[in-house]
């Protein structure tokens, strides 16, 4: 069993956690379809902490058994709210394969064991809640709740399903990233406004009575719930306003009727300043898993070492949900920041520390910009990089060699890897990076995604053309020689997507021989919320250009190609 004094270095999980810290009551309860690791990389560590910093007593719930509802009174009744979310994957994509079979593990849970989360945790943890304390507000959040703000095509059950808003029964949805919504929310309790009265705050939805709908004027309309289920060409313009509204500089409030009843889905929160960035990523995380797990929490292994340095992507991939939750805009933390997290690694370790990484979502968009902001404003396109890269856009790689240089430099860290995702056309454009990243970042193989190698694929994808990706291995492989480095591309790609056919998935193949690579992972195109390839493969169009696109639906072909693949390559570069 746990000490106290340890599990007071935690959120509390229990009442007697909340007791040993001084709280008779707590004001906010998170519940999480995640174990409990007090991380920076775990969101629901982040967001606790973060309305901890904000005076609030706060306490978790980890991967409570919904089977009944007792998990669910642990803590009590919360003061202000309960908070829900998924964790850190969509709930699809944490427990079923692109096969839609049960996934056989969840790093996730302590030792990865299956089992300790339902489908859509947000709807089912919501609905145990207002059994309980159907007079407490429920708040949802994190990227389940983010990417079904609308109606949305689910893979799984293959069907169209109305805002999870609604079919959660939750009082108010933040999507994004949730700092900032918070801040709100918080700010206008102390005020004494009702959370059910809260109908315009940034980076949330809400939900609309009948008699509130003659107040919707302001908004763009979407395509009902009724006509973008039944109609395919409904589903498609509902995404291409979506995609166009993703800019908070420019988003209008969008309002979807479903039924007796309707969303309102207020425009994009603003991008958080570097001192926002820097003061969240200081709070007081323990960067352990809490004391009640006998076992590790495999999760936490990958990135136990790793600093995220900033959020945001720009590159719009057409399969990828990033942008639609973090947004476009890199929000990056200073270099001070950064180093002084290094430091806390390497005190906590007691020994020279190895950061496994400093990245984000694409690691070499660090402190990018764009430099026109008046342009900015009125963007909309979903990516800055494709189909070509934007005149406006400052790529340099300047700032992150000089972070990475810095933490390098640290007496108490021996090493400096980068095991993010990173963007081979950025780095095309700054040679000193790859030159940086062969001769010091490299951990014996450099894992990149370029997803496939038919230019008609990845032009459907938003991703360059396949010569960038020949140019990036000819540079690393040049550098990496040079230095007397044995070191591997492995590269990731996805078979199945909307537009491929069997043939053009094979020429994969081909590319691997011909480049003397090995793959790790073949993934197969599993749709996920939101995103254009998910909107392409359920309506069988381009929702941009309206253009017919077919789809591979028989995921037994998919799996074939993709063991074909895997089977036949066995030569490593």
């Amino acid at each position: 069993m746990y000490k106290s004094t340890q599990s007071q270095l935690f959120l509390p999980t229990s009442l007697k956690e909340a007791h040993d810290l001084g709280y008779s009551e707590l004001d906010v309860i998170l519940i999480s379809a995640d174990a409990y690791v007090d991380h920076p990389a775990f969101a629901s560590a982040v967001i606790g902490r973060f309305l901890q910093s904000l005076g609030l007593r706060v306490g978790i719930i980890p991967q409570p058994d919904w089977r009944g509802t007792e998990d669910f009174s642990r803590l009590g009744r919360p003061k202000l709210f309960f908070g829900v979310s998924s964790g850190n994957l969509d709930s699809m994509l944490a427990l079923y394969t692109p096969q839609r079979k049960i996934r056989s593990d969840d790093p996730y849970s302590e030792s990865g064991l299956p089992g300790r989360r339902p489908y859509l945790p947000t709807v089912v943890y919501t609905n145990r809640l207002k059994e309980v304390y159907n007079d407490v507000p429920v708040i949802i959040g994190g990227i389940e709740a983010s990417l079904r703000r609308v109606s949305h095509y689910d893979f799984y059950q293959d069907k169209v399903r109305p805002s999870i808003l609604l079919d959660s029964k939750a009082d108010l949805l933040v999507y994004g990233n949730g700092e900032a919504p918070l801040r709100d929310i918080i700010s206008l309790i102390h005020k004494g406004i009702a959370i059910t009265d809260m109908k315009n705050i940034r980076g949330t939805a809400v939900p609309i009575r009948q008699r509130e709908k003659s107040q919707i004027t302001d908004a763009l309309i979407l395509p009902s719930h009724e006509e973008v289920k039944s109609d395919h060409a409904s589903f498609s313009r509902m995404t291409k306003i979506l995609h166009h509204n993703i800019n908070p500089h420019k988003a209008s409030s969008l309002y979807q009727d479903m039924g007796t009843r309707g969303v309102l889905i207020n425009p994009p929160q603003f991008p958080l300043t570097e001192a926002e960035l820097d003061s969240i990523y200081g709070l007081p995380y323990q960067r352990l898993a809490h004391p009640m797990y006998q076992n590790d929490i495999p999760a936490l292994r990958v990135v136990e070492q790793s600093i995220t340095a900033h959020r945001g992507c720009y590159g719009g991939c057409g399969f990828c949900a990033i942008y639609l939750h973090q947004g476009k805009t890199i929000q990056s933390r200073s270099p001070e920041s950064i180093k002084n997290e290094a430091l806390q690694i390497a005190r906590q370790n007691k020994k020279p520390a190895v950061i496994t990484d400093i990245g984000g979502p694409s690691a070499n968009m660090y402190r990018t910009f764009c430099r026109d902001k008046k342009r900015e404003a009125v963007c909309q396109r979903p990516s800055c990089i494709f189909p070509s890269l934007c005149k406006h856009l400052e790529t340099s790689s300047r700032d992150y060699l000089k972070v990475l240089e810095s933490v390098e430099s640290l007496s108490n860290v021996k090493n400096v890897y980068i095991n993010s995702g990173i963007r081979y056309d950025l780095a095309l454009e700054n040679p000193d990076f790859i030159k940086r990243l062969a001769e010091r970042h490299t951990q014996g193989q450099l894992s990149v995604a370029p997803e496939h190698v038919d230019d008609k694929i990845l032009k459907l994808m938003y991703k360059p053309k396949h010569q960038y990706f020949e140019d990036f291995i000819d540079h690393y492989r040049a550098i990496s020689e040079r230095s007397g480095k044995s070191q591997f591309i492995v590269p990731y790609f996805i078979v199945g997507h909307p537009g491929a056919t069997g043939r053009s998935d094979e020429k994969i193949l081909t590319f691997l021989k011909g480049r003397k690579l090995q793959v790790k992972q073949i993934q197969e195109f599993c749709p996920t919320p939101m995103t254009l390839a998910t909107s392409i493969y359920h309506t069988g169009h381009h929702p941009m250009t309206g253009k017919p696109i077919p789809s591979e639906k028989k995921l037994g072909q998919k799996k074939k190609i993709k063991e074909k693949i895997i089977n036949s390559n066995s030569i490593m570069n």
